[in-house]
């Protein structure tokens, strides 16, 4: 689905609706902003600009916060402090009335392990392959 950017957008973010609530206006998603709804398949440099999404079910690389960041297939992800990146879902620490307080959001599920990343400027954080599905499929009760 075809958004607007809220701000620059890269392909391969993690991306969610920008905060003020315009209609369609998406931004990186961080734990603290922009409720993720999917990962970027181009990138807008311009605010303003059309920038496609891929949503529920689609299966993407995303990249994770830091170089040395690991996962295991079956694992959830969330958002991290990093604009567009990705964290490990730790539902044991996370409880279902702290998520919305905390900014973790759910952005989805590997498909695989992580690949570790190398700290250079072109390629920061650790990559994994994700099922977007910003909705879990359970919820801690207690």
């Amino acid at each position: 689905m075809t958004f607007y950017a809220g701000s620059a957008i890269l392909r391969g973010q993690v991306v969610g609706y920008a905060d003020a609530g315009d209609t369609r206006t998406v931004i990186p998603a961080i734990s603290t902003a922009g409720i993720p709804i999917g990962v970027a398949l181009e990138s807008q440099a311009t605010t303003g600009g059309k920038v496609p999404v891929a949503m529920n079910g689609a299966v993407l690389t995303v990249m994770m916060v830091d170089d040395g960041s690991t996962l295991d297939a079956g694992h959830w992800v969330m958002t991290g402090a990093v604009a567009g990146c990705v964290i490990e879902w730790a539902p044991s620490v996370i409880g279902h009335v702290a998520v919305l307080s905390t900014g973790a959001f759910p952005v989805g599920y590997a498909l695989k392990d992580s690949v570790l990343g190398t700290a250079t400027a072109a390629n920061y954080g650790s990559t994994v392959e994700i099922v977007v599905n910003t909705c879990p499929i359970w919820c801690d009760v207690n």
